[in-house]
């Protein structure tokens, strides 16, 4: 019984440890080669590699990741992480994104998004971590003013 009460135990130590306030959460860096994947009527898929940087002293592996995305407090769409990603401390780390583009909201809101230089991009969502065989779902949220001109080639319905 002891033998068992011990190696119960030893668990909840490691996660009781881990679970200090000196974690911090990723940095939001930059939103990379937006590519288009499918054109549809009503829904478009896209491509897009949000760059985050691990200011911890510890790695993780994100497994799963999906939420959505506002530009200027209008939806946009829907993103899901494509495969998992290994994150090393203190670095930099890519997060390969599918994003399906609502396409009827954002012709919609296109006339807005030629006239502006930058927009608010808003990204709300959960993501799985895992860590020695521990996984915990962490909250995403990140709110910043972006370069439109990255998201035009998305909604135009113009030859360019």
């Amino acid at each position: 019984m002891k033998t068992i009460l011990t190696i119960l135990t030893i668990p909840v130590l490691v996660l009781c440890s881990c679970a200090t306030n000196n974690v911090r959460e990723p940095e939001y860096r930059d939103i990379r080669n937006i590519r288009l994947i499918t054109l549809g009527p009503l829904e478009s898929t896209a491509g897009v590699d949000l760059v985050f940087y691990n200011p911890n002293d510890f790695g993780v592996q994100v497994s799963t990741a999906r939420g959505d995305i506002y530009v200027d407090n209008n939806y946009f769409g829907k993103f899901e992480l494509d495969e998992k990603v290994s994150v090393k401390k203190r670095s930099e780390f890519i997060l390969p994104a599918t994003v399906k583009v609502d396409m009827i909201g954002a012709v919609k809101n296109q006339r807005d998004l030629y006239k502006k230089k930058e927009a608010l991009v808003k990204i709300e969502g959960m993501a799985t971590i895992k860590k020695a065989g521990f996984s915990k779902d962490i909250p995403i949220k990140f709110e910043q003013m972006e370069d439109i001109g990255k998201f035009r080639t998305l909604v135009s319905t113009k030859e360019q």
